[in-house]
């Protein structure tokens, strides 16, 4: 008998066990937490120049003024979960005005110019980038950064001025964030602005320092037929006014004008609060003065009032016009002007 043996066949496999993964990509950016730049809203108060031989076009003042307001800055950065390099950059939205090779000097309004520094490991002048400061981990959101708190401006005069002029709440400098050298964040983490006074000793003041007001009485609406035009039959409105300068501010050429807020269709004119109405101010003469143009202008002639007081009286009329030559709402309207002094 033949014996069969059975063999048994043990299969034999390979499990292969396969998982997929995704790599994290980082762009090292960062951003304010909240999605909105911190507000760095500064004061350095008044800056005061005593000496009338300064008040010149090209004297500059380094670090005229400072400003710390302690603010902390929360930020969230697309990085690992771990330390890294902390890198600032600083603009400015300020026009340039010149770079004199140890700084660049920004227009903040036609009497001055400004440098600024902010404090980012040590002062830095503006503009700087990707300037390492520390490291540090800010993944998560709970960094509170300082850049941009504090900081120091120098100070130049572009023209000679009068009393003050004001930085009013002037966005100065812009402050971004990354983690990695070369990377530009989109958003800055801070904005700083800064508010202040310049005073100069050459000072005059216009009506004692009070609101001059002007009646430009009772208007039909359907007299306002044209652009550009007062009503029909309507005359100026004189009004004068006295200017009392210092002895500093006497010994020169001085002028007065008129500022405010134009309107966009007739820039003659300021703009008043009915949106069809303009008001022009002339000399006495009628010459119109159109408002913020520094060569459109009243010359001050100054009278010796004591020894060290200058005085004169200064005649201006007014008018109303049409802005746009549609017929005005019926209402009352107002309009805010100012009047500068300036040397010519």
């Amino acid at each position: 008998m033949t014996k069969i043996s059975y063999a048994s066949l043990l299969p034999l496999g390979l499990l292969l066990i396969m998982t997929t993964g995704k790599a994290l990509a980082y762009t090292y950016t960062c951003s304010p937490k909240s999605g909105t730049p911190t507000v760095i809203a500064g004061n350095f108060g008044t800056v005061t120049i005593s000496d009338t031989t300064q008040n010149v076009a090209g004297q500059s003042f380094d670090s005229a003024a400072q400003w710390n307001t302690g603010r902390s800055i929360p930020v969230k950065c697309d990085t690992p979960n771990s330390v890294s390099g902390r890198r600032f950059t600083a603009t400015s939205p300020l026009p340039v005005s010149v770079n004199d090779g140890t700084r660049m000097w920004y227009r903040v309004n036609e009497y001055l110019d400004t440098a600024v520094q902010i404090y980012a490991k040590g002062l830095r002048y503006i503009p700087f980038s990707n300037l390492y400061t520390a490291s540090g981990n800010d993944s998560s959101g709970a960094g509170q950064l300082t850049v941009g708190s504090s900081g120091v401006i120098d100070l130049k005069i572009v023209r000679p001025f009068v009393g003050t002029t004001d930085f009013n709440n002037i966005h100065i400098a812009s402050v971004y964030m990354s983690h990695k050298s070369g990377v530009n964040s989109p958003v800055p983490i801070a904005e700083v602005y800064l508010t202040g006074t310049v005073s100069v000793p050459q000072n005059c003041t216009v009506n004692a320092g009070t609101v001059i007001s002007v009646n430009l009485g009772t208007l039909y609406s359907t007299d306002f037929n044209h652009a550009g035009e007062m009503p029909d039959s309507y005359s100026p409105k004189s009004f004068t006014f006295p200017v009392q300068c210092n002895y500093g501010a006497s010994l020169a050429n001085l002028t007065l004008r008129v500022t405010g807020t134009a309107s966009a269709d007739e820039s003659s004119a300021l703009q008043s609060s009915n949106p069809d109405v303009g008001v022009v101010i002339t000399d006495n003469n009628g010459t119109t003065l159109v408002p913020n143009d520094s060569s459109s202008n009243v010359p001050l002639q100054l009278n010796q009032i004591s020894a060290d007081d200058y005085s004169t009286d200064v005649t201006l009329k007014a008018y109303p016009v049409s802005t746009t030559g549609k017929a005005p709402a019926e209402g009352t309207f107002t309009t805010l002007a100012l009047l500068r002094i300036d040397f010519a």
